[in-house]
């Protein structure tokens, strides 16, 4: 097979959503607890996926600049798989501490926002773990094929 496998293809597209839907949530979320008209014109719905929770939206931002100046910068499948396992490992961990801590570090963890955690980060461990896996299953110019 030439290029990425299917997992690798996954991973890439599935990073790029992530961390462009976490910038996009953040910034939204900051927006709404700056401007109580912005707020009060919202719809119910939006209101309550974007947050308003300042620490929240503020580690939302972060990892989606972070993880798109990865994907931007460091066009490399050793870059993608690292931003995966980092960020799932983080996001799964972040989604059991919610759960077992109340409002850690001042975020505003409840039952919507940990379901989140706990399907995003799993979601994106296990694209990673596909993606790593390829990389043993393809042949590398000038190495003999892997015999298992």
């Amino acid at each position: 097979m030439s290029g990425p496998g299917r997992g690798s293809w996954l991973l890439h597209v599935y990073l790029w959503l992530v961390m462009g839907g976490l910038l996009l949530q953040g910034a939204g979320s900051l927006l709404l607890d700056l401007r109580p008209d912005v707020q009060a014109a919202t719809p119910w719905l939006l209101a309550t996926i974007m947050n308003g929770n300042p620490p929240h939206a503020w580690l939302h931002v972060a990892w989606g600049i972070a993880g798109l100046a990865v994907l931007a910068l460091l066009r490399t499948p050793i870059a993608r798989l690292w931003l995966g396992l980092v960020f799932g490992v983080f996001y799964t961990t972040l989604g059991f501490v919610g759960i077992a801590v109340h409002d850690p570090m001042g975020m505003r963890l409840m039952l919507p926002e940990n379901a989140f955690h706990l399907t995003v980060g799993p979601l994106m461990l296990l694209l990673t773990w596909l993606a790593w896996r390829e990389r043993g299953v393809r042949p590398v110019p000038g190495e003999a094929p892997a015999t298992t």
